[in-house]
């Protein structure tokens, strides 16, 4: 098996590996701000082929209806709304920094998107009901893992020594969970676990720190830094395994702690509508964002 790293060899790859172009930086600290100028946000979107070529795609899906083609970055952005736009461009943003280029690895990296839409999906819809702001809910069920891309991006052999490794545990002790296997086996391969890798990540973009609470707890509910956002993120989790959108064969719901429960006070009136909802509207996100 290969030797674990030290957070210190995984900081100086990850420094070569995950700085963002500065017109993107620039657009997500633009969004990031409570009240955004609107013609800024425009000209970092035009900047940006990528991000502006998925802010028209979605503009002119199906989901908005429109009679007429949407051919202007201004109309798009109006039309997708600020707050839609953030959770795009960062996940269009993400999305690209840590994409493949060896093509035996798309599946893989396809596969962790999926998950990440998953929960960001069923975390924001059980924001409303948990009375915590819907577009952060939704960016952190996306960016919660973000240090498996880092992860799988860095070192893919690795990657896979860790799926080895639970595959064996979980024939030996049956009694532990997927995340029990997989945080275990990373720190045996790695020398860390993903949450220690996306806690880095969070750091290094500075991005808020709700957000990177949840990179970095969302296995860890006990924590005494854990608050209801993270909380949340963990029920998203259970939710999107619990309503099996991945249609994995080995998939396994997460447990929830009884403390996660009593600290969230979530309302499940009308639960038929809620999943309901959340398997259409990952349906559509998917084909925003994914496909």
């Amino acid at each position: 098996m290969t030797a674990p790293m030290t957070l210190e060899q995984l900081a100086q790859r990850m420094d070569r590996l995950v700085n963002m172009s500065p017109v993107r930086s620039q657009l997500l600290q633009c969004l990031a701000q409570e009240d955004p100028d609107l013609s800024k946000l425009v000209q970092w979107v035009e900047k940006d082929p990528v991000i502006a070529a998925r802010v028209l795609r979605v503009a002119n899906s199906p989901f908005y209806g429109l009679a007429h083609e949407v051919d202007s970055i201004a109309h798009a952005v109006s039309l997708v709304g600020l707050r839609s736009l953030q959770s795009m461009a960062l996940a269009v943003a993400v999305m690209e920094q840590f994409k493949p280029t060896d093509p035996r690895l798309q599946s893989t990296h396809q596969e962790h998107w999926r998950h990440s839409v998953a929960v960001a999906v069923c975390t924001q819809a059980l924001a409303r009901r948990a009375h915590i702001a819907v577009d952060t809910a939704f960016s952190a069920g996306l960016l919660h893992d973000l240090g498996h891309f880092v992860m799988l991006s860095i070192d893919p052999q690795r990657h896979s020594e860790v799926q080895v490794r639970m595959r064996q545990a979980s024939t030996a002790n049956g009694s532990r969970t997927i995340t029990q296997l997989k945080l275990e086996a990373e720190q045996a391969v790695w020398g860390f676990d993903h949450c220690q890798v996306g806690d880095m990540l969070a750091q290094r973009w500075q991005l808020p720190a709700s957000l990177r609470r949840c990179m970095a707890l969302h296995h860890r509910s006990n924590d005494p830094q854990a608050d209801r956002l993270v909380w949340l993120v963990l029920v998203g989790h259970a939710l999107a395994h619990a309503l099996d959108l991945l249609h994995s064969p080995e998939d396994q719901v997460p447990e929830v702690q009884q403390s996660v429960w009593d600290g969230l006070q979530l309302d499940w009136s009308d639960s038929n509508a809620l999943l309901a909802s959340i398997e259409e509207r990952f349906a559509v996100v998917c084909q925003q964002l994914v496909s």
